[in-house]
Protein backbone atom coordinates (compact mmCIF):
# COMPACT_ATOMS: atom_id res chain seq x y z
CA UNK A 1 0.00 0.00 0.00
CA UNK A 2 1.23 3.51 -0.85
CA UNK A 3 0.80 6.03 1.95
CA UNK A 4 1.70 9.74 1.92
CA UNK A 5 3.24 11.00 5.16
CA UNK A 6 5.09 14.11 6.43
CA UNK A 7 8.84 13.66 6.12
CA UNK A 8 9.36 13.98 9.89
CA UNK A 9 7.37 10.75 10.37
CA UNK A 10 9.89 8.74 8.37
CA UNK A 11 11.79 6.11 10.34
CA UNK A 12 14.51 3.61 9.36
CA UNK A 13 13.00 0.60 7.64
CA UNK A 14 10.44 2.55 5.60
CA UNK A 15 10.62 2.40 1.80
CA UNK A 16 10.28 5.75 0.04
CA UNK A 17 8.31 5.40 -3.19
CA UNK A 18 7.94 9.09 -4.14
CA UNK A 19 9.65 12.32 -2.99
CA UNK A 20 6.96 14.55 -4.55
CA UNK A 21 9.68 16.76 -5.99
CA UNK A 22 10.84 17.29 -9.55
CA UNK A 23 14.09 15.69 -10.75
CA UNK A 24 15.93 19.02 -10.71
CA UNK A 25 14.57 20.18 -7.36
CA UNK A 26 16.88 18.05 -5.21
CA UNK A 27 20.36 16.54 -5.33
CA UNK A 28 19.46 12.99 -4.26
CA UNK A 29 20.69 10.26 -6.57
CA UNK A 30 17.47 8.23 -6.46
CA UNK A 31 13.83 8.82 -5.74
CA UNK A 32 12.94 5.30 -4.52
CA UNK A 33 14.96 3.75 -1.72
CA UNK A 34 14.94 2.06 1.67
CA UNK A 35 15.55 4.43 4.57
CA UNK A 36 18.50 2.84 6.34
CA UNK A 37 19.13 5.30 9.17
CA UNK A 38 18.23 8.64 10.72
CA UNK A 39 20.96 10.32 8.67
CA UNK A 40 18.90 9.68 5.52
CA UNK A 41 15.83 11.27 7.13
CA UNK A 42 17.94 14.30 8.05
CA UNK A 43 19.22 14.45 4.48
CA UNK A 44 15.67 14.65 3.10
CA UNK A 45 14.80 17.44 5.52
CA UNK A 46 17.95 19.33 4.53
CA UNK A 47 16.85 19.04 0.89
CA UNK A 48 13.62 20.85 1.76
CA UNK A 49 11.39 17.82 1.19
CA UNK A 50 8.26 18.10 3.32
CA UNK A 51 6.30 14.95 2.47
CA UNK A 52 6.94 11.57 0.89
CA UNK A 53 5.00 8.49 -0.12
CA UNK A 54 6.03 5.18 1.40
CA UNK A 55 5.37 1.66 0.12
CA UNK A 56 4.27 -0.39 3.11
CA UNK A 57 4.71 -3.67 1.19
CA UNK A 58 8.43 -3.01 0.70
CA UNK A 59 9.11 -1.43 4.09
CA UNK A 60 7.61 -0.81 7.50
CA UNK A 61 4.39 1.14 7.96
CA UNK A 62 3.80 4.05 10.32
CA UNK A 63 3.07 2.75 13.82
CA UNK A 64 -0.49 2.73 15.02
CA UNK A 65 -1.23 5.46 17.55
CA UNK A 66 -1.39 4.16 21.11
CA UNK A 67 -4.68 4.07 23.01
CA UNK A 68 -5.42 6.60 25.71
CA UNK A 69 -2.15 5.98 27.45
CA UNK A 70 0.03 8.84 28.61
CA UNK A 71 2.65 9.89 26.05
CA UNK A 72 6.09 11.25 26.61
CA UNK A 73 6.77 14.46 24.75
CA UNK A 74 10.31 14.48 23.38
CA UNK A 75 11.92 17.57 21.94
CA UNK A 76 12.73 17.30 18.23
CA UNK A 77 16.39 16.50 17.66
CA UNK A 78 18.63 19.13 16.16
CA UNK A 79 19.22 18.45 12.48
CA UNK A 80 22.93 18.21 11.81
CA UNK A 81 24.13 17.95 8.22
CA UNK A 82 26.91 15.61 7.11
CA UNK A 83 29.17 18.60 6.59
CA UNK A 84 28.53 19.88 10.11
CA UNK A 85 29.26 16.40 11.45
CA UNK A 86 32.57 16.37 9.60
CA UNK A 87 33.51 19.73 11.06
CA UNK A 88 32.61 18.51 14.54
CA UNK A 89 34.85 15.42 14.38
CA UNK A 90 38.17 15.32 16.27
CA UNK A 91 40.86 17.04 14.22
CA UNK A 92 43.85 14.89 15.15
CA UNK A 93 44.62 11.28 16.03
CA UNK A 94 47.87 9.35 16.41
CA UNK A 95 49.20 7.74 13.25
CA UNK A 96 48.99 4.26 14.74
CA UNK A 97 45.35 4.59 15.81
CA UNK A 98 44.35 6.22 12.53
CA UNK A 99 46.05 3.46 10.54
CA UNK A 100 44.06 0.87 12.51
CA UNK A 101 40.81 2.67 11.70
CA UNK A 102 41.86 3.21 8.09
CA UNK A 103 42.55 -0.50 7.66
CA UNK A 104 39.04 -1.41 8.80
CA UNK A 105 37.53 1.29 6.60
CA UNK A 106 39.40 0.11 3.49
CA UNK A 107 38.32 -3.51 4.00
CA UNK A 108 34.66 -2.55 4.39
CA UNK A 109 34.70 -0.13 1.47
CA UNK A 110 36.49 -2.65 -0.75
CA UNK A 111 33.79 -5.25 -0.13
CA UNK A 112 31.02 -2.79 -0.98
CA UNK A 113 32.79 -1.64 -4.14
CA UNK A 114 33.16 -5.25 -5.27
CA UNK A 115 29.40 -5.73 -4.86
CA UNK A 116 28.67 -2.63 -6.94
CA UNK A 117 31.12 -3.69 -9.66
CA UNK A 118 29.41 -7.08 -9.81
CA UNK A 119 26.01 -5.37 -10.10
CA UNK A 120 27.33 -3.25 -12.97
CA UNK A 121 28.76 -6.28 -14.76
CA UNK A 122 25.47 -8.17 -14.45
CA UNK A 123 23.36 -5.21 -15.53
CA UNK A 124 21.72 -4.79 -12.15
CA UNK A 125 20.93 -1.52 -10.36
CA UNK A 126 24.12 0.11 -9.05
CA UNK A 127 23.16 1.71 -5.74
CA UNK A 128 26.02 4.16 -5.24
CA UNK A 129 24.23 5.54 -2.20
CA UNK A 130 25.91 2.66 -0.35
CA UNK A 131 29.21 4.47 -0.82
CA UNK A 132 28.15 7.71 0.87
CA UNK A 133 29.17 6.59 4.39
CA UNK A 134 32.58 5.46 3.11
CA UNK A 135 33.25 8.77 1.35
CA UNK A 136 32.41 10.59 4.58
CA UNK A 137 34.62 8.31 6.68
CA UNK A 138 37.54 8.68 4.28
CA UNK A 139 37.32 12.45 4.55
CA UNK A 140 37.18 12.19 8.34
CA UNK A 141 40.29 9.99 8.32
CA UNK A 142 42.32 12.43 6.23
CA UNK A 143 41.17 15.34 8.40
CA UNK A 144 42.32 13.54 11.56
CA UNK A 145 45.69 12.40 10.21
CA UNK A 146 46.57 12.81 6.51
CA UNK A 147 49.50 10.36 6.72
CA UNK A 148 47.46 7.21 7.45
CA UNK A 149 44.83 6.44 4.79
CA UNK A 150 46.60 7.18 1.49
CA UNK A 151 49.84 5.23 2.20
CA UNK A 152 47.82 2.25 3.45
CA UNK A 153 45.44 2.35 0.48
CA UNK A 154 48.41 2.44 -1.92
CA UNK A 155 49.62 -0.97 -0.65
CA UNK A 156 46.59 -2.71 -2.21
CA UNK A 157 46.26 -5.63 0.19
CA UNK A 158 42.86 -6.97 -0.92
CA UNK A 159 43.89 -8.42 -4.29
CA UNK A 160 41.48 -6.53 -6.56
CA UNK A 161 43.13 -3.72 -8.52
CA UNK A 162 39.88 -2.14 -9.74
CA UNK A 163 38.41 -1.56 -6.30
CA UNK A 164 41.71 -0.83 -4.57
CA UNK A 165 42.65 1.70 -7.25
CA UNK A 166 39.31 3.43 -6.61
CA UNK A 167 40.00 3.61 -2.88
CA UNK A 168 43.62 4.73 -3.30
CA UNK A 169 42.75 7.51 -5.74
CA UNK A 170 39.89 8.65 -3.52
CA UNK A 171 42.16 8.93 -0.49
CA UNK A 172 44.68 10.87 -2.58
CA UNK A 173 42.15 13.29 -4.04
CA UNK A 174 40.78 13.99 -0.56
CA UNK A 175 44.31 14.82 0.63
CA UNK A 176 44.83 17.06 -2.42
CA UNK A 177 41.47 18.78 -1.97
CA UNK A 178 42.28 19.40 1.69
CA UNK A 179 45.58 20.97 0.67
CA UNK A 180 43.79 23.12 -1.92
CA UNK A 181 41.38 24.41 0.73
CA UNK A 182 38.19 23.17 -0.94
CA UNK A 183 34.95 23.21 1.03
CA UNK A 184 33.91 19.96 2.66
CA UNK A 185 30.80 19.63 0.49
CA UNK A 186 32.95 19.83 -2.65
CA UNK A 187 35.44 17.33 -1.23
CA UNK A 188 32.60 14.90 -0.64
CA UNK A 189 31.40 15.28 -4.24
CA UNK A 190 34.97 14.73 -5.45
CA UNK A 191 35.27 11.60 -3.31
CA UNK A 192 32.01 10.11 -4.57
CA UNK A 193 32.96 10.68 -8.21
CA UNK A 194 36.41 9.18 -7.69
CA UNK A 195 35.04 6.07 -5.99
CA UNK A 196 32.89 5.22 -9.03
CA UNK A 197 34.91 6.73 -11.90
CA UNK A 198 36.01 3.34 -13.25
CA UNK A 199 32.76 1.42 -12.84
CA UNK A 200 32.56 1.34 -16.64
CA UNK A 201 35.40 -1.21 -16.64
CA UNK A 202 32.84 -3.74 -15.38
CA UNK A 203 31.07 -3.52 -18.74
CA UNK A 204 34.26 -4.45 -20.64
CA UNK A 205 35.85 -7.82 -21.32
CA UNK A 206 37.92 -8.67 -18.22
CA UNK A 207 40.62 -10.25 -20.45
CA UNK A 208 41.05 -6.92 -22.23
CA UNK A 209 41.26 -4.92 -18.98
CA UNK A 210 43.99 -7.23 -17.66
CA UNK A 211 45.81 -7.78 -20.97
CA UNK A 212 49.61 -7.60 -20.69
CA UNK A 213 51.41 -5.82 -23.48
CA UNK A 214 50.37 -3.29 -26.10
CA UNK A 215 46.72 -2.82 -27.03
CA UNK A 216 45.67 -2.62 -30.67
CA UNK A 217 43.90 0.52 -31.89
CA UNK A 218 40.54 -1.27 -31.75
CA UNK A 219 41.24 -2.59 -28.25
CA UNK A 220 42.32 0.87 -27.08
CA UNK A 221 39.07 2.34 -28.43
CA UNK A 222 37.10 -0.24 -26.46
CA UNK A 223 39.10 0.49 -23.29
CA UNK A 224 38.57 4.23 -23.67
CA UNK A 225 34.82 3.66 -23.91
CA UNK A 226 34.77 2.78 -20.18
CA UNK A 227 34.36 6.49 -19.38
CA UNK A 228 31.00 6.84 -21.12
CA UNK A 229 29.98 3.28 -20.20
CA UNK A 230 30.48 4.15 -16.54
CA UNK A 231 28.37 7.28 -16.71
CA UNK A 232 25.64 5.41 -18.59
CA UNK A 233 25.54 2.71 -15.89
CA UNK A 234 25.35 5.26 -13.08
CA UNK A 235 22.93 7.72 -14.66
CA UNK A 236 20.48 4.90 -15.28
CA UNK A 237 19.82 4.68 -11.53
CA UNK A 238 21.40 7.71 -9.86
CA UNK A 239 21.43 11.47 -9.79
CA UNK A 240 25.04 12.57 -9.65
CA UNK A 241 26.35 15.93 -8.54
CA UNK A 242 28.03 18.00 -11.27
CA UNK A 243 31.46 17.58 -9.70
CA UNK A 244 31.07 13.79 -9.55
CA UNK A 245 30.05 13.67 -13.22
CA UNK A 246 33.08 15.79 -14.14
CA UNK A 247 35.37 13.32 -12.36
CA UNK A 248 33.91 10.37 -14.28
CA UNK A 249 34.03 12.08 -17.68
CA UNK A 250 37.31 13.98 -17.40
CA UNK A 251 39.78 11.91 -15.38
CA UNK A 252 41.51 10.80 -18.60
CA UNK A 253 41.54 14.26 -20.19
CA UNK A 254 44.92 15.98 -20.35
CA UNK A 255 45.85 19.64 -19.99
CA UNK A 256 47.45 19.71 -23.47
CA UNK A 257 44.43 18.11 -25.17
CA UNK A 258 46.05 14.69 -25.61
CA UNK A 259 43.57 12.83 -23.40
CA UNK A 260 40.20 11.21 -24.03
CA UNK A 261 37.26 10.91 -24.63
CA UNK A 262 36.64 14.55 -25.61
CA UNK A 263 40.23 15.87 -26.07
CA UNK A 264 39.51 18.80 -23.78
CA UNK A 265 42.39 21.09 -22.80
CA UNK A 266 43.40 23.80 -20.34
CA UNK A 267 40.65 25.51 -18.39
CA UNK A 268 37.99 23.67 -20.40
CA UNK A 269 38.74 20.76 -18.07
CA UNK A 270 37.09 21.26 -14.69
CA UNK A 271 39.19 21.63 -11.55
CA UNK A 272 37.85 18.24 -10.45
CA UNK A 273 38.95 16.64 -13.71
CA UNK A 274 42.43 18.16 -13.47
CA UNK A 275 42.85 16.98 -9.87
CA UNK A 276 41.70 13.41 -10.44
CA UNK A 277 43.80 13.08 -13.62
CA UNK A 278 46.90 13.55 -11.46
CA UNK A 279 45.97 11.19 -8.62
CA UNK A 280 44.72 8.56 -11.07
CA UNK A 281 48.02 8.64 -12.99
CA UNK A 282 50.12 8.63 -9.80
CA UNK A 283 48.38 5.59 -8.31
CA UNK A 284 48.51 3.70 -11.60
CA UNK A 285 52.25 4.39 -11.93
CA UNK A 286 52.98 3.22 -8.36
CA UNK A 287 50.97 -0.01 -8.75
CA UNK A 288 52.01 -3.30 -10.34
CA UNK A 289 50.07 -3.88 -13.57
CA UNK A 290 49.99 -6.89 -15.94
CA UNK A 291 51.97 -4.92 -18.54
CA UNK A 292 54.59 -3.22 -16.29
CA UNK A 293 56.09 -3.07 -12.83
CA UNK A 294 55.31 -0.28 -10.36
CA UNK A 295 57.73 2.62 -10.01
CA UNK A 296 58.59 4.25 -6.68
CA UNK A 297 56.38 7.12 -5.48
CA UNK A 298 59.22 9.61 -5.86
CA UNK A 299 59.95 8.61 -9.46
CA UNK A 300 56.23 8.82 -10.26
CA UNK A 301 56.04 12.29 -8.75
CA UNK A 302 59.11 13.37 -10.72
CA UNK A 303 57.56 12.26 -14.00
CA UNK A 304 54.25 13.94 -13.17
CA UNK A 305 56.13 17.12 -12.20
CA UNK A 306 57.90 17.06 -15.58
CA UNK A 307 54.48 16.97 -17.26
CA UNK A 308 53.26 20.03 -15.34
CA UNK A 309 52.05 22.53 -17.94
CA UNK A 310 51.80 19.75 -20.55
CA UNK A 311 49.62 16.78 -19.58
CA UNK A 312 48.78 18.20 -16.17
CA UNK A 313 47.95 21.58 -14.66
CA UNK A 314 51.28 22.73 -13.16
CA UNK A 315 49.60 24.53 -10.26
CA UNK A 316 47.60 21.46 -9.26
CA UNK A 317 50.73 19.30 -9.59
CA UNK A 318 52.53 21.60 -7.15
CA UNK A 319 49.61 21.31 -4.73
CA UNK A 320 49.66 17.52 -5.00
CA UNK A 321 53.38 17.36 -4.16
CA UNK A 322 52.81 19.64 -1.17
CA UNK A 323 49.94 17.37 -0.06
CA UNK A 324 51.81 14.05 -0.12
CA UNK A 325 55.45 15.18 -0.02
CA UNK A 326 58.42 14.69 -2.36
CA UNK A 327 59.01 11.46 -0.43
CA UNK A 328 55.50 10.35 0.60
CA UNK A 329 54.88 8.63 3.92
CA UNK A 330 55.71 4.94 3.59
CA UNK A 331 58.36 5.46 0.89
CA UNK A 332 61.67 3.57 1.19
CA UNK A 333 64.61 5.96 0.80
CA UNK A 334 68.41 5.70 0.76
CA UNK A 335 70.43 8.02 3.00
CA UNK A 336 73.92 9.41 2.47
CA UNK A 337 75.25 6.92 5.03
CA UNK A 338 74.14 3.98 2.88
CA UNK A 339 71.25 3.12 5.20
CA UNK A 340 67.69 2.52 3.99
CA UNK A 341 64.84 4.16 5.86
CA UNK A 342 61.06 4.46 5.67
CA UNK A 343 59.47 7.91 5.62
CA UNK A 344 57.27 8.27 8.71
CA UNK A 345 56.28 11.92 8.93
CA UNK A 346 56.42 14.94 6.62
CA UNK A 347 57.51 18.48 7.40
CA UNK A 348 55.43 20.78 5.16
CA UNK A 349 58.07 23.49 5.44
CA UNK A 350 60.91 21.08 4.55
CA UNK A 351 59.63 18.45 2.11
CA UNK A 352 63.11 17.09 1.34
CA UNK A 353 63.88 16.35 5.01
CA UNK A 354 61.08 14.24 6.54
CA UNK A 355 61.20 12.13 9.68
CA UNK A 356 62.31 8.59 8.83
CA UNK A 357 62.85 5.20 10.50
CA UNK A 358 66.25 3.70 9.63
CA UNK A 359 65.88 -0.10 9.16
CA UNK A 360 68.57 -1.52 6.85
CA UNK A 361 72.15 -1.05 5.65
CA UNK A 362 72.37 -1.29 1.87
CA UNK A 363 76.12 -1.96 1.74
CA UNK A 364 76.02 -4.84 4.22
CA UNK A 365 72.55 -5.93 3.04
CA UNK A 366 71.50 -6.46 6.64
CA UNK A 367 68.95 -5.13 9.08
CA UNK A 368 69.98 -2.62 11.72
CA UNK A 369 68.30 -1.72 14.99
CA UNK A 370 65.45 0.58 13.89
CA UNK A 371 65.93 4.19 14.90
CA UNK A 372 63.79 7.25 14.18
CA UNK A 373 65.67 10.22 12.73
CA UNK A 374 64.38 13.71 11.98
CA UNK A 375 66.29 14.74 8.87
CA UNK A 376 65.27 18.38 9.34
CA UNK A 377 66.91 18.60 12.77
CA UNK A 378 70.06 20.70 13.08
CA UNK A 379 71.66 18.23 15.50
CA UNK A 380 71.46 14.48 16.10
CA UNK A 381 71.38 13.26 12.49
CA UNK A 382 74.35 10.97 11.78
CA UNK A 383 72.86 9.50 8.61
CA UNK A 384 72.86 12.48 6.27
CA UNK A 385 70.10 13.44 3.85
CA UNK A 386 68.07 11.44 1.32
CA UNK A 387 69.91 10.66 -1.91
CA UNK A 388 67.11 8.75 -3.64
CA UNK A 389 64.11 6.45 -3.33
CA UNK A 390 64.14 2.65 -3.49
CA UNK A 391 61.73 -0.24 -4.05
CA UNK A 392 61.07 -2.53 -1.09
CA UNK A 393 61.04 -5.59 -3.34
CA UNK A 394 64.56 -4.95 -4.65
CA UNK A 395 65.90 -5.41 -1.12
CA UNK A 396 63.61 -8.25 -0.03
CA UNK A 397 61.85 -5.95 2.43
CA UNK A 398 58.14 -6.06 3.22
CA UNK A 399 56.38 -2.73 2.60
CA UNK A 400 53.54 -3.89 4.87
CA UNK A 401 55.78 -4.74 7.81
CA UNK A 402 57.64 -1.44 7.68
CA UNK A 403 54.74 0.94 7.17
CA UNK A 404 54.62 3.66 9.86
CA UNK A 405 52.48 2.77 12.87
Amino acid sequence: MIRKIPVHRLVPGMYVADLHRGWLEHTLWRSRFLVRDEAMVNRLIEEGITEVSIDTERGVDIPRPPSAEPRLVVAAPTIVSRIERLKAKPQTLSLGEERRRAGLLLREANATLKELMTDARLGRIVDIGKLEPFAERMIESVMRNPDALAPLARLKLQGSYATEHALATTSLVVALARQQGLELAEIERLAMGTLVKDVGHAALDARLVAKPGQLSMDERAVMESHVEEGLAVLEATSRLAETSVAVILEHHERFDGSGYPFHMSGSDISNAGRMVAIVDTYDAMTSDRPYRRAVSPTIALGQIFDEGGHQFDAEVVAGFIRAIGVYPVGTLVRLESGHLAVVEELHPESLLSPQVRVIFHAGRRSYVTPVVVDLSATYGNHYGQIVGSENFEDWGLSPVRWQPA
